[in-house]
């Protein structure tokens, strides 16, 4: 068996974040539960590597919603204040500003962890 690179890492950890997301059922914006139409959307896109699997950074939207926020991102940032609340939008919004260099091993265990918990980390 072949050591997992971190590239394989990322798809996996992607794979499993957009699962778990959308397992949630309904767009959080329109309320929409058309599972075939359901995207993950990242609040800090997913450049921002300290917060790109991290489960308060991630909505559920439908394919309406998250293309009306990719063009209003100003507005996708009130809507996850809003909706996460002060508190924990500022959490992310700390975490997002904190550089992360993920280690393979770190990835290993997020990725079990998700894997385990289904997102309730």
């Amino acid at each position: 068996m072949r050591k997992p690179t971190k590239s394989s890492l990322t798809r996996k950890l992607d794979e499993i974040c957009s699962e778990i997301v959308r397992s949630r059922g309904y767009c959080v914006r329109c309320n929409s539960n058309k599972y075939e139409k359901l995207q993950c959307c990242h609040i800090y896109t997913r450049k921002w590597r300290s917060v790109r699997w991290d489960t308060l950074n991630l909505l559920c939207l439908c394919a309406s919603c998250h293309a009306h926020f990719h063009d209003a991102p100003i507005e996708l940032q009130e809507f996850a204040r809003q909706y996460l609340g002060e508190p924990n939008y500022t959490k992310l919004k700390l975490r997002a500003n904190t550089p992360k260099k993920w280690k393979l091993y770190e990835m290993e265990e997020l990725y079990n962890g998700l894997k385990t918990t289904g997102g309730d980390l």
